[in-house]
């Protein structure tokens, strides 16, 4: 099966419904599925503003056809959901809460990406089972998942760099490691402008739940939003500072659980110790931080700590700012006002004129 031929189906699997519970009305496809044989987790949900003017040329307006693709030169945001990878309880429909506190007025296209998730056998409700593939993964199964997410949406709808990926907590880790080097996560993989992004069936268990797989191009994004976002492995389980410091065994159970024994592997995946952001996201524009000085489960630092890495290290067209947010660690998708601010000023950064 083609890389094209899967997004067609899989886009195509879905219809659009219209949402009128959101701040506007919008035409939702839920749970995309974006491998050909993807587990329970392995979908994306789609939104699109009824009034957008990308919808003018389609016909009849009151109902989509599921075929029905965005232009290809429509803004999109893409949402990767936090939960310490591993949270059954987070999903991609996290998003909704922002959603209906998001007056979109600008032709953007918003997608939730769903993902393979670590094992959590002792979720006070839903404890994963070692039978469940979509719970038992370990890095790179998270990122690799983002990326083929990525690649379906740009496979299918054109968009290519076109876009801002948004991510909460460990949702932040992941999006901006879906702008590092990709041989990170790939054993080698060499890349350019854009990457060769495999998802192949050569692990074992959780890692491989896939007996076809695509061969996306992932274009890295143009803008990253991070908001209470987990960038330095290492520092937070060893050294989080202040009140956090009670929380080091909590934090220390939670990286094992997603990358291994290795602490060095920590490091690897940590945004804020890469060493050369130029050389690994060239094409970025935009970053935006927004960490809350009342979170309560990541301490500042870990957002100072990443402003820093990029500002030392960054190309000469990347913009780089922190802003202070408000309220808990879950209060930013919970209540989702700040989740909706913080894409709305994304939204402004990319279409200044609007």
């Amino acid at each position: 099966m083609t890389s094209g031929a899967s997004s067609a189906n899989g886009w195509s699997s879905i219809a659009w419904e219209e949402s009128r519970e959101l701040a506007v009305p919008m035409w939702h496809k839920t749970r995309v599925p974006y491998l050909p044989s993807p587990n329970s987790l392995q979908h994306v949900d789609v939104w699109i503003p009824t009034a957008s003017s990308c919808l003018a040329s389609s016909s009849p307006r009151h109902q989509l056809p599921a075929s029905w693709i965005p232009p290809p030169n429509a803004l999109w945001i893409i949402y990767v959901h936090g939960g310490a990878w591993r949270d059954p309880l987070i999903t991609s429909a996290t998003l909704t809460p922002a959603l209906k506190q998001l007056p979109l007025t600008d032709d953007v296209v918003l997608a939730s990406v769903s993902y393979s998730l670590s094992r959590y056998t002792q979720h006070a409700t839903q404890p994963s089972s070692p039978a469940d593939c979509s719970r038992n993964a370990m890095h790179p199964r998270h990122i690799l998942d983002v990326l083929a997410a990525i690649g379906f949406l740009q496979e299918t709808a054109g968009f290519g760099s076109n876009y801002i990926l948004a991510g909460h907590s460990c949702g932040a880790t992941l999006a901006f490691q879906a702008a590092m080097d990709p041989a990170r996560w790939r054993g080698g993989e060499t890349e350019s402008a854009s990457i060769a992004t495999r998802i192949n069936d050569s692990d074992s268990n959780s890692n491989s739940n896939m007996s076809s797989s695509p061969h996306y191009l992932v274009q890295r994004p143009a803008m990253i939003l991070g908001l209470n976002g987990l960038y330095d492995m290492p520092q937070l389980c060893h050294n989080p500072g202040g009140v956090y410091n009670d929380y080091r065994d909590s934090y220390e159970e939670i990286t094992r659980g997603a990358f291994g024994d290795d602490e060095r592997a920590w490091a690897a995946v940590s945004p804020a110790l890469v060493e050369d952001w130029a050389a690994e996201w060239p094409e970025g524009k935009c970053v935006l931080l927004m960490q809350s000085p009342q979170d309560s489960l990541v301490p500042f630092a870990q957002a100072e700590g990443m402003r820093d890495s990029l500002r030392k290290t960054m190309g000469p067209g990347l913009r780089v700012e922190l802003v202070d947010g408000y309220g808990d660690h879950d209060d930013t998708w919970e209540k989702g006002t700040l989740l909706a601010e913080g894409i709305s000023r994304a939204i402004k950064e990319m279409l200044p004129s609007q």
